[in-house]
């Protein structure tokens, strides 16, 4: 076990209170559920005088913090500010954020089974918090943007919303030193070969076989896992190389599918290949050594924010055809051209079925979830040289010393923020729209899915990825859509227009700029200011495309209000047990629109 995490969670027998990592651990987290929870309207703290703030509690407890609320209703809270008042009326600087939940409970609508379960997802975070802090605790912004592209992922806070980002239930501590994004670890992937007419298979027809076992594995390394291989009399014919997350190999795949290796329709090759570094998303893995080689992305059946993090077998079929067909649209529609937007093509997908849940109907569905493998381009193979390539959720990331990164890529870049963020939404926001009010195409661009290239530190382009679940389409006949094949419309979730707008309403500018904007009104640049801004590059792009006035309508981003989707209200009333279908989001009431109340319209 790692010492260093080990003492940080632990008190030292030598002192009377816990570590300053730990007590930090507690402090943000507990601002940031205060704040969240505040937002999704399941507290209602009351403001006094001079930005403070007081929560009185069914339980008897209060809770004082200092804060300022932002253009979304956001409390942005000072976490050195909290104090606790209990019901005998004493008062204390506040860092245990379990007890927080306990004595919220009542406003929560928590019962004690979810609570406990609750607690539990919470203490996993607040380890992997621990870890986090330890990383970057001493790291100026300067020194976490100067650190490669993929291992920048590691110091990064993860998901911004939801209070237990990091729960990762069915993990132990060995689990996250050996597996969690955090402790950037090495992992080497167990490879496995299934039977061919028991394992569904697609990829785009120039795209060999070949190519995706040399994502993981070099040619030595090829030659080792084809030797063993052999050695078992297999046929490339009757079995396909499949590699499995080493997790998921020893403590769901060895016994949920010992029927299949009983008969031999998957045989256990070992381990072999490069180290992979896992992405904040934990199941998605880069190669270490060749970062250029194609990504992996592998079930892992824990339960982390909000659901199982398996691999559909609806989408595996439907997935290359529709990345191809979503680069073939950037290659040859000028708007998005001009940009140079990436897709990363998910040119490859595989996907075993477990026989036994199959014959269950309505089975929770992670047991239909659990082995399979996506294959994704790299953003390295797609830059030059002179970029970069960073996830958009590491703008809002603070450092060591509560800095956000955004401000030191804007010194780096010789730019005003203005001009930086003129390019940020011309390369990011204008895409999206684009195609969604084009192609009728929705993504979920929150900060995991949307990576920003710079070049110099500045915003040049975007590169989209994440098509398999995470892509709607809209529900009406747009002729653009005739060119996607009629199977992958037929399995592509279909929405009204009213809700596919939300992709880019809630995925990102809820998810991302509401955090971006934050950051920099802390530092003087106003949030009035930010979403005029953001307003008036969508004016000029919806000047430029007359043609789709129609569609500007259809989609229109500049309502007065737009929905309050509540990530967190969904765990508490669901709680913790199984469900055939993944959780859909809470809905508050509706927000003020930033984009409306800073309209200026563009001459």
């Amino acid at each position: 076990m790692n010492q260093a995490v080990t003492q940080c969670l632990l008190k030292s027998p030598l002192k009377t209170k816990p570590s300053s990592f730990w007590l930090q651990a507690n402090q943000r987290l507990l601002a940031k559920s205060l704040s969240e929870l505040s937002w999704e309207e399941a507290i209602v703290p009351l403001e006094l005088d001079n930005g403070d703030f007081t929560l009185e509690l069914q339980s008897g407890t209060s809770y004082q913090f200092a804060a300022w609320r932002t253009i979304w209703d956001q409390l942005i809270i000072d976490p050195a500010s909290i104090i606790r008042t209990g019901p005998d009326g004493q008062r204390w600087s506040f860092s245990d954020v379990s007890q927080f939940f306990i004595d919220a409970r009542t406003e929560l609508h928590l019962t004690s089974v979810i609570l406990a379960n609750f607690l539990e997802e919470l203490a996993n975070t607040l380890m992997a918090e621990v870890r986090v802090q330890q990383n970057y605790h001493q790291k100026t912004a300067a020194e976490l943007i100067d650190l490669t592209d993929d291992e920048l992922q590691c110091y990064l806070d993860g998901h911004p919303k939801v209070t237990v980002s990091k729960g990762r239930i069915g993990w132990g501590f060995n689990d996250y030193e050996s597996y969690a994004t955090e402790f950037l670890p090495d992992i080497q992937l167990e490879w496995l070969a299934v039977n061919r007419e028991h394992c569904q298979l697609s990829k785009i027809d120039d795209l060999s076989e070949q190519a995706l076992l040399s994502a993981v594995l070099d040619t030595e390394a090829q030659a080792r896992l084809l030797g063993v291989f052999h050695g078992m009399n297999l046929t490339a014919d009757a079995y396909f190389l499949l590699p499995v997350h080493p997790w998921q190999w020893q403590n769901k795949l060895v016994n949920l599918f010992a029927g299949e290796i009983a008969a031999g329709r998957i045989v256990h090759l070992g381990a072999f290949g490069d180290p992979m570094l896992p992405q904040q998303s934990l199941r998605t893995l880069s190669n270490r050594q060749r970062p250029k080689q194609l990504n992996i992305k592998l079930p892992l059946s824990i339960l982390n924010t909000s659901c199982y993090r398996g691999i559909p077998g609806q989408y595996i079929k439907a997935g290359p055809m529709i990345s191809r067909w979503l680069a073939n649209i950037v290659d040859s529609d000028p708007t998005l051209a001009d940009r140079g937007v990436i897709v990363l093509e998910e040119p490859a997908g595989a996907f075993y079925p477990n026989p036994i849940f199959t014959r269950i109907e309505d089975a929770p569905y992670r047991y239909h979830e659990m082995l399979g493998c996506i294959w994704r381009q790299s953003v390295h193979d797609k830059i030059k040289a002179s970029e970069r390539a960073v996830l958009i959720s590491t703008l809002f990331q603070r450092d060591g010393f509560n800095e956000p990164l955004i401000h030191e890529y804007i010194r780096r870049s010789g730019l005003s923020a203005r001009q930086w963020l003129t390019r940020l939404f011309d390369s990011v926001v204008i895409p999206l729209y684009h195609l969604l009010c084009k192609y009728g195409v929705g993504l979920v661009a929150h900060g995991q899915n949307v990576t920003v290239v710079l070049e110099h530190h500045q915003p040049v382009r975007v590169a989209l990825k994440d098509f398999q679940g995470d892509l709607r389409l809209v529900d009406q006949d747009f002729p653009e859509l005739e060119s996607l094949s009629d199977y992958a419309r037929s399995v592509t979730a279909r929405l009204p227009a009213e809700y596919l707008i939300h992709d880019l309403q809630t995925g990102h500018f809820v998810s991302v700029l509401r955090f971006i904007s934050a950051c920099l009104a802390e530092k003087g640049f106003s949030e009035v200011d930010f979403y005029g801004l953001l307003g008036k590059q969508l004016q000029l792009y919806m000047k430029a495309h007359p043609e789709l006035n129609g569609r500007f309508k259809i989609f229109d981003l500049f309502q007065p209000e737009m929905a309050r989707v509540c990530l967190n209200r969904v765990r508490f009333k669901q709680g913790y047990g199984d469900a055939s279908e993944r959780p859909l989001p809470e809905l508050g009431t509706p927000l003020n629109n930033p984009l409306a109340t800073t309209f200026r319209e563009v001459p």
